[in-house]
């Protein structure tokens, strides 16, 4: 007999049973035991939380003969069919293949007829989101008008495309995530029982990548048990399933909170040749900075992390500032959308490292901070030479025609707006370029614009420099060689001027 997969295997067949949804048990065991049964019910919560099985409990419960209190028996001949799904008063439908208003017809007139043994028809319809208008329409005139011995229950991830009509004549029950610890426990319970040999870190690792969802929290500690032949520790969990560790992505952070440039971008160099998935990584990363600012602000939360952890996001929580670390957040943030569509995937997040490591350190004593603000330093006085080891500005300036003509040869759309723009000075290895109108500026602004331009100034010029487009008026600084501007040139040719 062919053995079955974990999350079938462990699925609850009693109320005591289900982990986690305890109102919602609580009101339906209630609702058997006094005999109050509804005619319809909506299930509304993530997938993999328990909808289905606590659907097919209640059909048992409501209609098994030898029932103590509210618990199926599991036993008589009504339950074992359910169970088995052999008999004719259970009908389950999977709207998302089932959408047509035929379908609902042909459930509608299945409902025509008594139950053939048990008490109650049961109809369970999941994701009844994806059904058409026409079969709402149908469902609804049987919802309004149901035959006493008809119980519905329907199920949806996305109760937003339910019609409001549906949902008012049902019984809604909103499911919510499972724990990080509620579920590191089912998984251990599961490991024993199985004599598998895992660690608590690859537990938390398992536990913390379902997002919330049993299924799937299963279905990866399956996945895990088929490929390991000793214990399963937190690094072959990673390794198995392409996960990025808490370990991982707190080192990745201390560099980052260190300024460490190169240090970080070689670690994003290091995850590609391993084989991880960036887009993951770029997501469990942020997922981390998010814990990291809720444990700042003060939000006492259960993260799922082992003493360990929890010592080492205090103190990351600790030496960064807030406004520190929302920046951090907004750096990767617009990494991310950028992963799927750049033909080189470590490149957003090597310019997000760059960028959020580029920033003023925490660590930099108020004192100073108050001084550079009083007195500006020049850009020149600011600025490492870098480059050939001329003037950065000057071997921009010069190679300017370089580069818009090469900058054609990746997107010939944005020469029309880098002809208006002017470079100015570096500052903290910032390319300011000045443009006369607001348009102009927005287009080179877009990240995907300005990686192409950084890229660009690096090939020609040899000039590490990240592009900041600002309007002329907002400018303060001095502006070297403004008669011969490229863009002074371009409003020649176009007969404007610089207000």
């Amino acid at each position: 007999m062919q053995n079955l997969v974990l999350y079938r295997k462990y699925r609850p067949k009693n109320f005591s049973q289900v982990i986690n949804q305890e109102h919602i048990k609580t009101t339906l065991a209630n609702a058997v035991s006094n005999n109050r049964i509804g005619h319809a019910y909506l299930f509304v919560g993530p997938r993999g939380v328990g909808k289905t099985t606590l659907a097919r409990i209640f059909a048992r419960a409501i209609n098994c003969p030898n029932r103590k209190n509210s618990e199926p028996c599991n036993t008589c001949e009504i339950c074992k069919s359910f169970l088995e799904s052999t008999s004719l008063d259970l009908l389950e439908i999977d709207a998302a293949s089932h959408t047509g208003v035929d379908n609902i017809r042909e459930l509608i007139d299945h409902l025509q007829f008594a139950p053939s043994k048990a008490t109650f028809k049961v109809i369970i319809v999941d994701e009844v989101h994806m059904l058409s208008k026409g079969a709402f329409n149908a469902l609804l005139k049987t919802l309004e008008e149901p035959p006493q011995h008809a119980v519905f229950i329907l199920a949806t991830t996305e109760v937003h495309k339910v019609p409001a009509t549906i949902i008012s004549r049902t019984q809604r029950f909103d499911f919510k995530k499972v724990s990080i610890a509620d579920l590191s426990k089912l998984l251990r319970f599961i490991s024993q029982d199985t004599n598998l040999k895992i660690t608590d870190g690859a537990l938390l690792e398992i536990a913390a990548a379902s997002d919330g969802s049993f299924r799937d929290g299963l279905s990866l500690l399956d996945q895990v048990m088929n490929y390991a032949s000793g214990e399963v520790t937190e690094e072959l969990t990673e390794q198995v399933l392409g996960l990025t560790g808490t370990r991982t992505v707190s080192s990745f952070l201390d560099l980052i909170g260190a300024n460490q440039t190169q240090a970080a971008v070689d670690f994003i160099g290091q995850l590609l040749y391993s084989g991880r998935d960036l887009y993951q990584f770029q997501k469990d990363f942020l997922e981390y900075l998010r814990k990291l600012l809720l444990t700042k602000v003060g939000v006492s939360a259960d993260f799922g992390f082992n003493v360990e952890f929890q010592d080492k996001i205090k103190e990351q929580a600790q030496q960064l500032s807030i406004d520190r670390i929302t920046k951090i957040i907004e750096n990767f943030q617009k990494a991310e959308n950028e992963i799927k569509w750049t033909s080189i995937q470590s490149l957003p997040l090597e310019l997000a490292a760059i960028a959020a490591t580029q920033m003023q350190t925490d660590l930099v004593p108020i004192i100073a901070r108050s001084e550079a603000t009083k007195q500006p330093q020049s850009v020149e006085k600011i600025t490492a030479p870098v480059g050939n080891g001329n003037n950065p500005l000057d071997s921009i300036i010069q190679h300017w025609p370089q580069i818009l003509e090469k900058i054609k040869d990746y997107n010939h759309s944005l020469i029309s707006s880098l002809k208006l723009a002017q470079p100015v000075g570096v500052e903290n290895k910032e390319l300011i370029l000045l443009f006369p109108y607001k348009f102009h500026k927005d287009a080179i602004e877009a990240r995907k614009n300005r990686i192409i331009v950084d890229q660009v100034i690096e090939e020609v010029t040899g000039v590490k420099v990240l592009v900041k487009p600002m309007l002329s008026k907002d400018w303060k600084g001095e502006v070297k060689n403004e008669k011969d501007s490229p863009l002074q040139a371009a409003l020649k040719i176009m007969g404007g001027e610089v207000e």
